[in-house]
């Protein structure tokens, strides 16, 4: 984005905007939502968050910060009179900006917000989204409703400035943090739950943990034969897969065929995963297309090794064999050598994890991405105000 030369002083009064996402359950992009939003400057910005769907669990979080949050109350999360609907309550609200989450909420937000004549739109692009060509179709077809891209990792915003046909000027790339104050700094000593009395795992065993939706994307099936060759090398090893999803039976099915059900178990959703991190050795991520993982950040934060293949938004936080250890995509056997590796060698993995907790840190705080977004807000603004001059 080429950026004006001043950004705009001060407003008399805050400056509406609008934010609209596709649900409020508890998800990385409406963890991440919320973290922007709750971070804004008050006494510049007096957002309005509208949610697709009903009231999800992170509704109460917003209104505890004093956000107003208006949820469409229909069970289906998109249907013809959404827009409406929208563009009725945008018109009342009359923001400065509109920005929408996700792949519904970015339809919706420059849709309404044409109709509504908002002056500023923003859509958000929080993963590569190869899994859904008709994705790709319908916001390509309704792209010129958008005055500018954010993306949470220049993988992403390659991606979609190619796919969209963008100019490069209309794109930023803004990542994804971690909280400033965390639970890592929790000492075992002062959690009540142990993961290791839960599974039955010895104090030896060396605990490694993976997360995410059971879904082709995140190459669960990949990590699966990677362990197969793990199990050959170090035995001394018990894999946590936590998450929900579609490929559940599959993967225990091909769990059993491996014959890993005493050195893998599927956890299922947890709503706890700093606490698992906190006691685990080693993260592993295996998807084949992403974003910007927030399990990656959150797993650096707490300073765990993690090993990684090298999707969306890895390159943007890790170095390889610096902060972890990154790998091709569907690389099964170089995936299983470096969790050997790291298992096998304690001084390592310690290393790794110091290096990524500082990395993170340091330049991956929810804090600068607030500021990043205001920043780009404002620079918006100032553009905007210098193209009316004229």
């Amino acid at each position: 984005m080429q950026e004006p030369s001043s950004v705009p002083p001060k407003p008399k009064s805050p400056r509406k905007i609008a934010f609209c996402i596709t649900d409020l359950d508890n998800g990385g992009a409406e963890r991440a939502l919320l973290q922007l939003v709750t971070r804004l400057d008050r006494t510049r910005w007096t957002p309005r968050v509208y949610c697709l769907s009903k009231p999800g669990e992170l509704v109460a979080e917003f209104e505890q910060h004093g956000i107003e949050v208006k949820c469409r109350t229909r069970s289906r999360r998109f249907d013809p009179t959404i827009i409406s609907w929208l563009t009725k309550d945008l018109r009342e609200f009359e923001p400065d900006i509109i920005q929408g989450f996700l792949f519904h909420g970015n339809i919706a937000s420059r849709l309404a917000g044409a109709r509504a004549k908002i002056p500023i739109k923003i859509a958000g692009h929080r993963v590569a989204e190869r899994g859904r060509r008709w994705h790709l179709k319908i916001d390509r077809l309704t792209s010129r409703w958008v005055d500018h891209h954010v993306c949470v990792s220049q993988g992403v915003a390659d991606f979609i400035t190619q796919q969209l046909s963008l100019d490069p000027q209309h794109v930023s790339v803004i990542p994804n943090g971690v909280t400033e104050t965390t639970s890592s700094s929790t000492t075992l000593s002062d959690q009540t739950h142990s993961i290791r009395a839960e599974f039955q795992l010895a104090p030896e065993t060396l605990i490694v943990l993976a997360a995410g939706r059971l879904h082709p994307q995140k190459g669960f099936s990949d990590l699966l034969n990677a362990f197969r060759i793990v199990r050959d090398n170090h035995s001394g090893f018990h894999l946590l897969i936590a998450g929900e999803g579609p490929q559940k039976q599959e993967l225990e099915t091909q769990i059993r065929d491996l014959k890993l059900e005493d050195c893998v178990t599927l956890i299922g959703y947890r709503s706890d995963l700093s606490t698992l991190m906190q006691q685990v050795d080693l993260f592993v991520l295996s998807s084949l297309w992403e974003g910007m993982p927030n399990v990656v950040l959150q797993a650096m934060e707490c300073g765990l090794p993690v090993v990684t293949t090298e999707v969306e938004g890895v390159p943007d936080v890790i170095e390889s064999n610096l902060h972890g250890v990154v790998v091709p995509i569907g690389a099964v056997p170089e995936l299983a050598a470096a969790c050997t590796e790291i298992l096998s060698d304690p001084k390592l993995a310690e290393q790794l994890g110091r290096n990524a907790q500082n990395h993170v840190r340091e330049h991956f705080t929810w804090a600068k991405t607030a500021s990043m977004y205001e920043h780009l807000y404002e620079c918006l603004i100032s553009d905007q105000m210098y193209n009316n001059a004229r």
